[in-house]
């Protein structure tokens, strides 16, 4: 023994020892005999409950002498001192990424198998890791310890708060290679690449309409509903959407950056300069049902049908006459005027 002559050999890998009693241990290893069972949580083992038990009551006589870490085992001292020495020998063969630990490795492959064996109890979702549900049951239970020192906004994740950080410094890694448009997240870059694609997976219950985006879907439905929570200060006139709003307060400010190529007459809105382009291409898609003239614009084809319906709203103060159309009326007043 105090020679450290090691003359008993294992027949199966071939380890060598110095007493029997130890090449006895560690042939139940090979054999799967775990007769020393853990009395605070039931875990076996084959040997070495006793380094197991100082893990219990918190024992970590094991430091770090670069970081100051404390570890229960000398083994995963012995680790984690590989990832500070940059040792990463364990490769995945489906994506090469390296890893300093097999037990990393041996996570890391459980993702490209796509098993998830740790499920969240409070909504389903299954993880590969546990960490992951540990960070997930966080969510749950409310817990943002990460908070952001420009705005406030705290995260359970702090993944989160770096991704949320880019938007305030207006790092926008994540470039669009068909129109060149970049984002500051990944997840943004994708939604959009999916408009160029076409792609519509959201579609409205109501009125059949679909949308690229969730979110887009959700505003339309407050528009079905009725939701109008954006209010004009100015005249008190309110909408389902915040940018309708926007739009809506640069006809009070007289702001009109949309202007006809062909005529030179200046819109708030786009959606004004369209159809005002449309009466320059003579385009009418709004036909009266009811004797088949043709209108460019829809309020125009409205108007048209109250003359149908035989509705004179607009009454002469001088005679008393009706009309359907206020520019009617106009022209019979000037008519009392002698112009």
């Amino acid at each position: 023994m105090h020679s450290g002559v090691k003359i008993h050999a294992c027949a199966v890998c071939g380890k060598l020892f110095t007493h029997n009693g130890n090449l006895k241990h560690h042939m139940e290893m090979h054999a799967g005999v775990k007769n020393h069972e853990c009395v605070v949580c039931g875990k076996a083992f084959t040997g070495h409950l006793k380094h197991h038990m100082e893990m219990h009551v918190g024992v970590k006589n094991h430091e770090c002498d670069v970081c100051g870490k404390a570890f229960a085992h000398k083994l995963t001292l012995k680790l984690h001192m590989e990832m500070h020495a940059g040792f990463k020998i364990h490769a995945c063969a489906v994506c090469g990424k390296l890893f300093t630990h097999k037990g990393n490795l041996k996570r890391h492959m459980e993702m490209h198998a796509g098993i998830k064996n740790h499920e969240c109890a409070v909504c389903g979702k299954s993880f590969t890791h546990q960490n992951s549900l540990k960070l997930h049951m966080k969510m749950h239970a409310g817990i943002k310890n990460h908070e952001c020192a420009v705005c406030g906004k705290a995260f359970t994740q702090k993944g989160n708060l770096k991704r949320h950080t880019d938007i305030h410094a207006g790092v926008k890694n994540h470039e669009c290679s068909l129109c060149g448009k970049a984002f500051t997240q990944k997840g943004d870059l994708k939604r959009h690449r999916a408009m160029h694609a076409g792609f519509k997976n959201h579609e409205c219950s109501v009125c059949g309409k679909a949308f690229t985006r969730m979110n887009y879907l959700k505003l339309h439905m407050e528009m079905h509903a009725g939701v109008k929570n954006y209010e004009c200060a100015v005249c008190g006139k309110a909408f389902t959407h915040k940018c309708h709003l926007k739009i809506h307060m640069q006809m009070h400010a007289g702001v009109k950056n949309h202007e006809c190529a062909v005529c030179g007459k200046a819109f708030t809105h786009k959606g004004s300069l369209n159809l005002h382009m449309e009466m320059h291409a003579g385009v009418k898609n709004h036909e009266c049902n009811v004797c088949g003239k043709a209108f460019t614009q829809k309020g125009n084809l409205k108007f048209h049908m109250r003359m149908h319906a035989g509705v004179n709203k607009h009454v002469c103060d001088a005679c008393g006459k009706a009309f359907p159309h206020k520019g009617n009326l106009k022209l019979h007043i000037e008519m009392h005027a002698g112009v």
